[in-house]
C-alpha cells in the first residue's frame, strides 16, 4: 500500500524561502563590502542589527505603471520589465571610493548600495564604522550618476520600442519613493521604490492625397523629458532648403511620414527597428543632411551611426513635407544607384534580382573583400555600404548572418552577371 504524502506546511515553506533569500542577499552584500574595502572584509564589521536593517530596506524591483488613458498592453509592460532588468544588469557604474577603482551594476547599486548607505548614515557608530567613511564620502555624487544612468536606460527603451503605427511615442515619468511605514525600530530608512509610469504621447495624423489616393500620414518629432514632463519637439524643414520661394526666409513646414516609408526602411535596411525611424527622420532634417530636389520629389540623405545608408523620398503636400518611402543607397532611384547602373550596365530589374538594394544581402556578401567589385561600389559613391558591412560584422548583429552562405559569393555572382570575367582589367586601367 502506497504511503500517503506528508502535507506541506506552507508557512514553514515560506519561512524557509525567506531565510534562503536573505542568505543569498547577504552573500551579495558581502561581495559588495569587499569591493568597498578593496578586498578587506568590511561585511564582518557590520553588527547583525545593521545587516538586518540593510536587508529589510533593500531596494524593491522596478514598478511599471501605465498612465491613465494610455493604450499600452500588459504584454508590452512585461517586455519593458524584461528589457530594463537586462539593461540594469549590463550597465555598470563606478563605486567612487577614493583610491579604489571598482564597479557595480545598477541593480546591485539599487538593491545593495543604497540601503547600505542609508543604514550607515542612520545607525549609531559601531566598532570599525570609520572603515566605511571613504565609501560614504561620495554618496550624493554616486546617486546622481545612478539616477542619470537609469533615466537614460528608460529613455532609450521608450525610444527603441516606439512604433509609428500606434500613432504615438512612448513617454515616462520616474519617481523614487521611500515608504513611511517603518514597522520596527531597526528599520532606519523604509523600503525603497522606483516607479516608472509609461505613457503614449499622441502624434497628429493627417490625411493627404498622394498619387490620387487619400492616405494617412503621421507627424514626426522627438519626445523630450524634463523634470518628469514630456513634450514633443516636432521635426520641421525650412522651405528654403526645399528650394521653394519663401519671401520671409523663415518658414518651416512640419514633417510627416506614411507607414509605407517605415515598412520600406525596415525591409531594405535590416538593422533598423521601428523605434529608430522617428530619430532617423529627425536626424536627417535637424543635422541638415543634403536634400536633392528632383521635380516635385526630394531625396533626403539618411545616416545610421554616421554612415550614409540611403535616402528618404518625400514631397510637399498640402503645406507639409511627407516622407513617402526609403531607398537604400544602391537603389536605382538614387544618384549612387544610377551611377552604379552606368558603371555596370545593371538595370533596375537586375539590381532587384541580385538584391543589391537590400542591405542584408550586401552585409552578408564578400563584396568588400573583392577588390574589383568593391572598387565599382566605391566609384559609384556607395563606399558607405562597405563601411556598414564592416560596422555590422563586428557588432552584435548575429541574427543577420542566418543566410550568410547564400550571399557569401555575391561578388562572383555580380561579376558573372555583368560579364566582367577577366575583362575587368580594362575597367581598372582606365581609372
Amino acid at each position: 500500500m502506497a504511503k500517503k504524502k506528508k502535507k506541506v506546511n506552507s508557512h514553514a515553506q515560506q519561512k524557509l524561502l525567506i531565510m534562503q533569500h536573505k542568505k543569498l542577499y547577504l552573500e551579495r552584500l558581502r561581495k559588495v563590502c569587499a569591493q568597498i574595502g578593496d578586498g578587506e572584509f568590511l561585511f564582518d564589521l557590520l553588527p547583525s542589527y545593521a545587516r538586518d536593517a540593510v536587508y529589510e530596506n533593500r531596494g524593491a524591483t522596478l514598478k511599471i505603471r501605465v498612465d491613465k488613458g494610455a493604450k499600452i498592453t500588459k504584454r508590452f509592460v512585461k517586455i519593458m520589465y524584461s528589457h530594463l532588468e537586462k539593461e540594469m544588469k549590463n550597465k555598470r557604474m563606478e563605486l567612487m571610493v577614493p583610491g579604489i577603482v571598482e564597479y557595480v551594476n545598477l541593480i546591485d547599486y539599487f538593491q545593495l548600495i543604497l540601503p547600505l548607505e542609508a543604514v550607515l548614515t542612520s545607525v549609531p557608530r559601531f566598532s570599525g564604522r570609520e572603515k566605511f567613511d571613504a565609501f560614504i564620502l561620495n554618496m550624493n555624487e554616486r546617486y546622481e550618476k545612478y539616477h542619470k544612468d537609469l533615466i537614460y536606460i528608460v529613455h532609450c527603451a521608450c525610444h527603441a520600442y516606439c512604433d509609428l503605427s500606434k500613432r504615438g511615442l512612448y513617454t515616462f515619468t520616474f519617481v523614487e519613493q521611500r515608504s513611511s511605514n517603518v514597522v520596527d525600530r531597526k528599520s532606519y530608512t523604509g523600503m525603497l521604490y522606483q516607479i516608472i509610469t509609461l505613457g503614449l504621447y499622441p502624434l497628429e495624423v493627417r490625411h493627404v492625397t498622394i498619387h490620387g489616393d487619400r492616405r494617412p500620414v503621421v507627424q514626426t518629432g522627438e519626445v523630450k523629458h524634463n523634470n518628469n514632463i514630456s513634450g514633443l519637439t516636432p521635426t520641421t524643414v525650412p522651405l528654403k532648403r526645399l528650394l521653394v520661394k519663401d519671401p520671409s526666409g523663415q518658414t518651416n513646414v512640419p514633417v510627416y511620414i506614411q507607414q509605407h516609408a517605415v515598412d520600406r526602411i525596415m525591409q531594405r535596411a535590416c538593422c533598423i527597428f521601428p523605434g529608430s525611424v522617428p530619430s532617423l527622420v529627425n536626424e536627417a532634417f535637424n543635422k541638415k543632411r543634403k536634400i536633392i530636389r528632383e521635380g516635385d520629389k526630394y531625396l533626403v540623405e539618411c545616416y545610421y551611426y554616421d554612415i550614409k545608408i540611403g535616402y528618404f523620398v518625400g514631397m510637399l503636400v498640402d503645406g507639409i513635407f511627407v516622407v513617402l518611402t526609403f531607398l537604400l543607397i544602391t537603389h536605382s532611384g538614387t544618384p549612387e544607384g544610377r551611377k552604379l547602373t552606368k558603371l555596370t550596365g545593371l538595370q533596375r530589374s537586375d539590381i532587384t534580382f541580385l538584391a543589391i538594394d537590400d542591405l542584408k544581402t550586401l552585409i552578408n556578401s564578400d563584396i568588400r573583400y573583392d577588390e574589383r567589385i568593391a572598387q565599382i561600389f566605391i566609384d559609384a559613391g556607395c563606399e558607405s555600404i562597405l563601411q556598414m558591412n564592416f560596422q555590422l560584422s563586428i557588432g552584435n548583429y548575429d541574427w543577420l548572418w542566418d543566410d550568410a552562405k547564400q550571399d557569401a559569393e555575391l561578388s562572383k555572382l555580380i561579376a558573372e552577371y555583368i560579364q566582367l570575367g577577366n575583362t575587368d582589367e580594362e575597367y581598372f586601367e582606365n581609372e
